[in-house]
């Protein structure tokens, strides 16, 4: 994917190859946050295991100082990731729906334990067979994702997203619920679309940019912009204060 810097690059480029939970398979897996997200990955993970998948849930984290009951779903919540050093069986999903807290989330399971993650693909969800999705994405339920898409490492899919022909979602892009991206569209590392979005052909959405919810996007985004409305405008610049 371009837009990468090359520290990601590196990153990447060391990463083994995703371990895909969507086919006849076993893995051990954790989940980083019990929140609502980690609620509809475990009811995406229990569809896949219908479908001849073995998931095993092993645990949740959540960051130290964060109010958590100490099981998530019947398994114990840890708040040390040290606890998962050394086993490399295990691999791991960010649940955390923010796409900034979702990098910090991941740069540190990397650097402190080396994790490897699990991409995980609700069977309700469509995907084209020329498409390709990065290591560590969710992709939930009744979404689809036509011919020739590109999708980077972490991107998350909500409920109910449509990602056209030769789509590119950079690493950390994340689309609400009922996003609906047309052909050739851009979407940069760290952008945020929020529900109900549309964003017509041949558009880019810059680098950590924010489209509110019901925006339609009918001219690119500049990297870091907060757009919204039909169609979509930048969000005024606040006055300044009176000396």
């Amino acid at each position: 994917m371009h837009g990468r810097s090359p520290e990601r690059q590196a990153a990447a480029s060391a990463e083994p190859e995703p371990v895909t939970a969507h086919g006849a398979m076993t893995l051990r897996l954790v989940l980083y946050g019990a929140g609502a997200l980690a609620r509809e990955i475990v009811d995406a993970l229990k569809r896949l295991n219908a479908h001849a998948t073995a998931i095993e849930l092993q645990a949740s984290i959540v960051d130290p100082g964060i109010e958590a009951p100490d099981t998530f779903r019947g398994r114990p919540v840890v708040r040390d990731i040290r606890t998962f050093a050394g086993d490399d069986s295990l691999r791991f999903v960010v649940a955390l729906g923010e796409p900034g807290p979702r990098a910090r989330a991941v740069a540190h399971l990397r650097s402190e334990i080396g994790a490897r993650f699990a991409t995980i693909i609700d069977p309700g969800a469509l995907i084209g067979a020329s498409s390709r999705v990065g290591a560590g994405a969710v992709i939930l339920g009744h979404s689809t994702i036509t011919a020739d898409a590109r999708l980077g490492e972490h991107v998350l899919v909500n409920p109910g997203c449509t990602i056209a022909h030769d789509n590119a979602l950079e690493d950390f892009a994340t689309l609400s619920p009922g996003v609906h991206l047309a052909g050739h569209v851009g979407v940069g590392e760290g952008a945020f679309l929020g529900t109900g979005a549309c964003v017509i052909p041949k558009i880019r959405i810059g680098a950590h940019a924010l489209v509110g919810a019901g925006a339609v996007v009918i001219r690119n985004v500049a990297p870091g912009q907060t757009v919204f409305g039909n169609p979509a405008r930048p969000l005024p610049a606040r006055p300044r204060p009176r000396a």
